[in-house]
Formats: C-alpha cells, sequence, structure tokens
C-alpha cells in the first residue's frame, strides 16, 4: 500500500475503533463481535507497524481500555489495569515462551499457568481485613468507575473472607448462560428490546444506577489475578494464588492448570480448542501466566501490557478482508449464486479467496460491493461466507452490484420462481454451465463414484465433445479417450474400469446422481428402499410420493416434476440399456434392515474411517444417524477425544462403544 492510502486507511480505522470502544464500554452494546474488532485492530497494528511515521499513543492499538461514565465516582489505580497482548496459534506460543526465556536467561520449558478468558467486564476488588471496602471497573487502565454498591449485589463476590486479608484483586463479572436466555426470554414476553451477547447484558447490569436491578440480572464472577497483598501469607505462584484465593472465599474458574512442560500446554489448548466440555458462561480464549511471581515482577509491562501473560485466541471464526469482483456462477440446477472473490486470507487455518453470497435477497440485505471491508466466517466450519459490511470502510467510489437478467454461461433467461429466492437459467441442459456441473455431481463420491472422472475430466470431454449427457459416459471407448491429451492406456482403461464398475452401484446412489432437486443422499436412500425400482419410482404419483416417510410435498413435488419431463426418462432409459442398475435388492427393503427404527450417534475422531463413512455403513443397515444425544439414542460409538456427547450418553445410562467394539458389532449385523 502506497504512503497516503495507508495514511487515510490507519485514519478511517482510527475513527471506526474509536467508535466500537465508546459502544462496547459506555453504551454496553456493540455492532461488531469481538472477532470483527480484532480483526480491525489487527489491521491497524500491521499498518502502524509498517508505517512508523504515522503512529500516535493516542492510538487504540496504544491504549487500554474505554471512556468513563459521568453516571459515577471515579476510582485512580496506584498500579495500572493492563489489558493482555494476543496469540493465535500454539506457534506463536512457544516463539513468544522462548522469547520469555531469553529475557529470564533461564533454561525452558517455563511454567505456566493456563486459565479460561470470560468474555466479561473487568472488575477490581479492594478488601481491608477481610471486607470488602471498594470495587471498580477497569475504566482507561488508569482511572475506573466505581461499582461498589452493585457489586455487592453480586452473590459470587464475598462481602467479606474467609480471612482477614488485605489486598487489591482482579476478576470478571460475568452473565451466565442460563440467566442471558431467562432474562432475554422475559423481555421477549414483555415487548422489551434484547440483549445482544451475555457480555453486553453483564456491563449494562453492573453500571446500573440502581443496585436492586443488578440484583435481579444474577450477574456472576470469577477471580484470578492478586494485584496487591498487604495483609496475607506470601504467595510466590499464580498457582499458589489461585488456589488461596478458593480457599479465601472467592469463586474461582475450576479449569485452569499448572502445566509444567511443552506437551502439557498443547494439552490444554488442544482440549479448549476441540469439543470443549459445555460451560455456563462465554470464552474468547485462554490466558497464559508466568506461573512465577518474581519472575513476572522481573519481566514488568510494556505501557498495555504485562510481558508476563498473553491471551490466546481461539483461531478466528471471523476475518477482514476486502471485496476484489463479485461473480455469478450456475449451478447444476440451474441456480445463479453471486460469489465475492476476495483479497487472500486466513481463516480458521485455511486460505481463503473467495465467499458465497448465496442470492440476490442476501447481497442486497448485505450491501455488498466491489471494493468493500467485510467481514467473513466460515459457515458451518466450512463454506466461506460474507457476514457484514464495515461500511464506515466504503471506498467512494463503491457502487451497487447489478444481478444479471440473462445467464452468464448461455445468455439464457434467467427467471425467479415465486415464493423463492433462487433464480435460475431456463435453459436446463443446454446450458453449458448446468450440464458441466451434471456430470461432475453424476461421477462423485458420493453418487456414482467414478473415480478419475473429476472436473478437470469432464472439462476435458466437453471440450472434446465426446459427451453432451450423463448417459453418454457410459459410451466411452479406449479409442476415444486415448485422442484426448493426459491419456495413455493405462489411465484410460483405468478409467473405462471404473465406469463400468459404477453399472451396479446401488440404487441410492444413482437416484441421488440424477441431481433432483431437494433429494440429497439420504433422500436417494430413503427412495430406493420405498419403491425399490426405478420405474416404480417414475411412475409414482404426488400422493404416493409424499406417504413415503421422511419426504416433504416440496421434495415430492420436485421428484414428480422431474420425472415428468420427456428429456429425463430418456436419459433414465438410455442408462438402463447400457447396463446401469436400476433395482434395490429386496433383501434390502427398508423393513428388513437389522438397524430399521435405531438411532446412533457419532462423537470423537475415529482412525479406520471417517464419521461421515461410519455413518453411511449404519444407514446401510438402516440406522438414522442423529447429530446430538437424547432420550431417543439407542448407541453412541466414539472415537479419540469424545467430548460431551460421551459424558452425556453415560448420564442418560445409553449405550456406549468404542471404535473396536463398534466394528465388531458391526460383524455381528451382518454387514458385508
Amino acid at each position: 500500500m502506497e504512503r497516503e492510502a495507508a495514511k487515510e486507511r490507519i485514519e478511517a480505522l482510527r475513527q471506526v475503533l474509536d467508535t466500537y470502544r465508546r459502544q462496547y464500554y459506555l453504551d454496553n452494546q456493540s455492532e461488531v463481535t469481538d472477532a470483527e474488532y480484532d480483526q480491525l485492530v489487527h489491521e491497524l497494528e500491521g499498518l502502524e507497524k509498517e508505517f512508523p511515521e504515522f503512529r500516535s499513543i493516542s492510538s487504540p492499538t496504544e491504549t487500554v481500555g474505554g471512556g468513563l461514565s459521568p453516571e459515577f465516582k471515579t476510582v485512580r489505580f496506584l498500579k495500572p489495569v493492563l489489558s493482555l497482548g494476543n496469540l493465535h496459534s500454539k506457534e506463536e506460543f512457544f516463539e513468544y515462551a522462548r522469547r520469555v526465556e531469553g529475557w529470564l536467561n533461564k533454561p525452558g520449558p517455563l511454567p505456566w499457568t493456563m486459565e479460561l478468558k470470560i468474555d466479561g467486564l473487568s472488575v477490581v476488588l479492594d478488601y481491608q481485613e477481610g471486607r470488602l471496602l471498594r470495587a471498580a471497573t477497569r475504566g482507561d487502565g488508569l482511572v475506573g468507575e466505581d461499582v461498589t454498591a452493585n457489586v455487592r449485589e453480586i452473590q459470587a463476590v464475598p462481602t467479606r473472607l474467609n480471612a482477614p486479608i488485605s489486598g487489591q484483586f482482579r476478576g470478571e463479572v460475568y452473565l451466565p448462560r442460563s440467566r442471558f436466555a431467562a432474562i432475554n426470554g422475559d423481555r421477549a414476553e414483555r415487548g422489551l428490546p434484547l440483549f445482544a451477547n451475555p457480555r453486553n447484558a453483564a456491563a449494562g447490569s453492573l453500571r446500573q444506577l440502581d443496585p436492586a436491578i443488578t440484583r435481579e440480572r444474577g450477574l456472576a464472577a470469577f477471580v484470578y489475578e492478586i494485584r496487591e497483598l498487604t495483609q496475607g501469607p506470601d504467595i510466590e505462584r499464580q498457582s499458589h494464588a489461585l488456589q488461596a484465593l478458593a480457599e479465601w472465599g472467592f469463586s474461582v474458574e475450576p479449569h485452569w492448570r499448572l502445566c509444567q512442560t511443552d506437551e502439557d500446554v498443547q494439552a490444554f489448548i488442544d482440549t479448549f480448542l476441540g469439543e470443549r466440555p459445555p460451560l455456563d458462561f462465554d470464552i474468547d480464549g485462554l490466558v497464559v501466566k508466568l506461573d512465577r511471581l518474581d519472575w513476572q515482577r522481573e519481566l514488568g509491562a510494556t505501557q498495555k501490557s504485562p510481558r508476563w501473560a498473553m491471551a490466546y485466541k481461539f483461531p478466528p471464526e471471523e476475518a477482514l478482508t476486502r471485496v476484489q469482483d463479485i461473480v455469478i456462477s450456475v449451478g447444476r440446477t440451474g441456480t445463479l449464486t453471486p460469489t465475492a472473490e476476495l483479497e487472500p486470507v486466513i481463516l480458521a487455518g485455511t486460505r481463503v479467496s473467495r465467499a458465497s453470497l448465496h442470492n440476490e435477497d442476501i447481497l442486497r440485505t448485505l450491501d455488498v460491493r466491489i471494493g468493500d471491508s467485510v467481514f467473513v466466517r466460515k459457515a458451518g466450519e466450512i463454506i466461506p461466507e460474507v457476514v457484514r459490511v464495515e461500511t464506515r470502510l466504503r471506498p467512494d467510489d463503491a457502487v451497487p452490484f447489478e444481478f444479471p437478467k440473462r445467464c452468464p454461461a448461455c445468455g439464457g433467461p434467467v427467471v425467479r420462481v415465486p415464493g423463492e429466492s433462487a433464480h435460475r437459467c431456463t435453459a436446463g441442459l443446454s446450458c453449458p454451465a448446468q450440464l458441466r456441473e451434471s456430470l461432475i455431481h453424476f461421477a462423485s463420491r458420493d453418487a456414482m463414484d467414478i473415480e478419475g472422472l473429476g472436473e478437470k475430466t469432464v472439462d476435458l470431454l466437453l471440450e472434446s465433445r465426446l459427451i453432451g449427457s450423463v448417459s453418454d459416459i457410459y459410451r466411452l471407448t479406449l479409442e476415444s479417450l486415448l485422442t484426448l491429451p493426459r491419456f495413455a492406456e493405462v489411465s484410460a482403461e483405468k478409467l473405462l474400469q471404473n465406469i463400468e464398475r459404477s453399472k451396479s452401484q446401488p440404487l441410492a446412489r444413482l437416484i441421488y446422481g440424477l441431481g433432483i432437486r431437494f433429494v440429497g443422499e439420504r433422500g436417494g436412500v430413503t427412495l430406493a428402499r420405498h419403491f425399490g425400482h426405478m420405474h416404480a419410482l417414475m411412475d409414482a404419483s404426488l400422493e404416493d410420493l409424499t406417504a413415503v416417510p421422511d419426504v416433504g410435498p416440496r421434495t415430492a413435488e420436485s421428484v414428480r416434476q422431474f420425472f415428468d419431463a420427456p428429456v429425463n426418462r430418456a436419459v433414465i432409459a438410455d442408462l438402463e440399456s447400457l447396463g446401469v442398475n436400476m433395482a434395490q435388492p429386496r433383501e434390502t427393503s427398508a423393513e428388513a434392515l437389522p438397524l430399521a427404527g435405531q438411532t446412533f450417534v457419532l462423537t470423537g475422531t475415529l482412525s479406520r474411517l471417517t464419521r461421515k463413512e461410519a455413518a453411511a455403513r449404519l444407514e446401510a443397515l438402516g440406522a438414522k444417524v442423529a447429530s446430538s444425544v437424547s432420550q431417543s439414542t439407542n448407541a453412541v460409538i466414539y472415537g479419540e477425544k469424545p467430548g460431551f456427547k460421551l459424558a452425556r450418553a453415560r448420564e442418560l445410562g445409553i449405550s456406549t462403544m468404542d471404535e473396536q467394539e463398534f466394528f465388531a458389532w458391526l460383524a455381528n449385523q451382518g454387514e458385508n
């Protein structure tokens, strides 16, 4: 970025961040998530590092906390209440740990305490001979707000300790998730605005002028630091401090661990990066602290952060980037999907350069424009999508995106079906984009599973005009394939063998591979089991289809429309004449399957196959595979790091099987 452009971007980022800081600290609300705010700070830090001539002591990267409300008396701290620097990966932690070892001139590894980072409101508590004397918010780190009367209404903060301790302590006030849900439920019934999240609700509750409101909200708190001890025992380590705090009567978050080795640190991080135990409070990461307090004092702090502690932020679920272009793709059913092409960004450990905008309605609602700064996330941890536009950073020349009236692939007319959000190309398989996607889907692993017939090969076959429909796949010959680049005799013969093998795939795979709208893998299994033969399915009436369990009116209508089209019936007749299986073996009808009517849950990592493959084997035996454990679950199958689903199953008395037991059990079910 050029110097003048960087200067403008830095000024814009500072204005945006100052606005969000005021919202967060003074108004107890925010238009952005913590992850979005952190992304903006991260970009500003990078620009200030690249262009140091624009650095300022008033920048949000150099200051702590936010402003002070004039409604409260102020409290001036004798030593600053600092914020933490951030780490984002295990590699960054170990790099930081090695730096600390160098600063102290101590051979590693050093002992660290690892704690959960509670997403609440920081408070500083003063006690005199065991009695609560004063409570204050962090404020700007130098001066806070006196909220003593409100903190006295929080049952988790003792007004009197179990010992005559004098000193200053730091903790976090939060609103339990259960209380948050109850409060919002009550507010909804009364027609009041809902709180956006537990953190904002906690901040607003703590800063009420009427302490009775604070009492009603049901706030809780954890204390995690001894800032100063003027009367009490000598405390030499952070781990000892946490134990002492609990003994004196403070509420201390119990998941903390003393980590003596690098392996201990990795294990603690992995526990909370994975399927973490259920918590009744929000966390936004972990906190790593050098355990020895004398070493903490030796390292000291910068203007903003201690050198002896860091916040370990979870991998970002959202990332900030810019939209370079908006393109339209055409799917196998003709759906036009707008996609944002992005400046590449790392998101949840992977490089992302494209994000779905789904349809015109969502594109208009988000108001995404070329040149915009946007936050992206992975929907379901898989597909990147745009979450929100940071309109305060929008370029002056950005204009609304115009959705096309003609298909960008074939020029055919585009229509929007009443009641649907999608726009569709009406050209069908005469549209090259729809034909291409249909062929790729038909040959995919979950459909006819024709190995070697992926995107590049499909493109090659289409360019050479060797195929024009899915049935043409079964007319390919060795001679025709050898005329193509990239094909030698061995690779051509292997592809033909895989094509021939696909003819005997189960009927369910063929139904799914045809690409009928709303019919997924499980829908294909359901229809194959119910009707038993392609001809019976083709001739089924709308009433016959809606009578099938798990087939709704929309799916039934789509199936009927598909088979009413002469071109589709002709393709199926062509496939049958070419030897593709059209029948479901009688012995695998739904009623005869050994696990019909039973529900299973998979959790953890299996070593011999993926969870999706395990689910497919269960479903092939008639079972239903669910995502959560309930009273109706028949059994839970678990691998490594199973998480709370296994604990829930044992709590409910539900049968459980590890991976070895699962495979032995499958053999007894008559699985081939």
